[in-house]
């Protein structure tokens, strides 16, 4: 693929950021348009929180369901690549044939979880705009193919800011919203041994992982977190082991662990539970482009003060505050402050 077909389609990508598509419709689109420009055989690209990294979901065309678990714990931690290195390195795209210098076999999460369905080269992107990682694009050919060269790389190194703000700019529409009096379960938790294996949950967990997943399979951020939690100090790139996620009937939790201590060291244990007000409205102002004044002027207007305490708690004269306010209800699509309030925790006044 020469220059100018690489320029159209990074211009045709860009272009989407206007659409009125929504998370999976926009993901859909872009892939297409990849695979025309570089040719893959199989793609998964999960959502994740942007602070942490984590996935919140996914879609992808795959066949290596079985080992999902463990691929994504070895892309956590592990393995010659990791997704925490896109996340917070220089590049924001690696190619597996590249970091094994051509021996795909030095890489473990490719021995263990692609090899065995006749998967190839991978490249990773991580899609990470000035608002955090939004999500990571993972495209893999066939064995017999060519793998990707470092062309392909540059590209999708070069695309992974307007591909985050791609996901981000889309990330609440078509969403379900639920109203202010949907039933939330308590706290679950789960316990992982060194392995990852869940040995043991208590019983709001059920709930939870209904209403996350539609069935009994475990939201692979839990392996992820488990991993995370014991990566080695050493070693650790200091993102926190906590995912924001949406369940299925709207509502949002919290995904985190926490090693434990004892005779149980080496276990893990991972907490799901309603997400608190100011987790939900971090995100949701990220995910509209929200300044980091503006996002002060919205934790402070959360607490209901008026306009002129407004001014005096953030040092500015009420003019401004009004200012400030009128741009963020044209970011977020909302006429006023009970609407925008509604609109950054995720709920419906209806």
């Amino acid at each position: 693929m020469g220059e100018r077909e690489r320029r159209r389609c990074r211009e045709r990508i860009a272009a989407m950021i206007q659409a009125d598509l929504d998370v999976e419709q926009v993901r859909h689109a872009a892939i297409a348009e990849l695979r025309r420009a570089i040719g893959f055989a199989r793609w998964c690209w999960p959502l994740t929180d942007p602070d942490t990294g984590l996935a919140m979901s996914g879609i992808g065309e795959f066949d290596f369901a079985p080992s999902l678990a463990r691929l994504v714990a070895l892309e956590e931690h592990g393995d010659v690549t990791s997704k925490p290195q896109l996340i917070v390195g220089a590049r924001a795209s690696v190619a597996l044939s590249t970091a094994t210098r051509g021996d795909l076999a030095r890489s473990r999460r490719w021995r263990e979880c692609l090899r065995p369905y006749g998967i190839g080269d991978e490249v990773m992107t991580a899609c990470r705009d000035r608002y955090g990682c939004w999500g990571s694009v993972e495209l893999m050919r066939d064995r017999g193919d060519r793998s990707f060269h470092d062309d392909d790389v540059r590209m999708l190194d070069a695309l992974a800011p307007t591909l985050g703000t791609l996901v981000r700019r889309s990330f609440v529409r078509g969403r379900k919203t639920p109203g202010l009096d949907v039933a939330v379960p308590p706290p679950g938790t789960i316990i992982l041994d060194g392995n990852l294996s869940a040995t043991s949950w208590t019983a709001p967990v059920t709930d939870w992982i209904g209403d996350l997943s539609g069935g009994h399979m475990l939201p692979p951020a839990v392996y992820e977190i488990g991993a995370r939690v014991l990566t080695p100090p050493a070693i650790a790139h200091r993102l926190p082991p906590r995912v924001r996620i949406r369940t299925r009937s709207g509502r949002w939790g919290v995904i985190e662990g926490a090693r434990l201590e004892g005779e149980s060291a080496s276990h893990v244990v991972i907490t799901i539970r309603a997400a608190a007000a100011d987790e939900i409205s971090d995100l949701l102002c990220k995910v509209h482009g929200l300044t980091e004044r503006e996002r002060q002027l919205v934790s402070l207007a959360r607490e209901g003060l008026p306009t002129k305490q407004l001014a005096r708690a953030l040092g500015i004269s009420p003019y401004t505050v009004q200012d400030h306010l009128k741009a963020i209800f044209e970011k977020t699509g909302v006429r006023s402050r009970a609407e925008l309030m509604s609109q950054l925790l995720g709920v419906s006044r209806k």
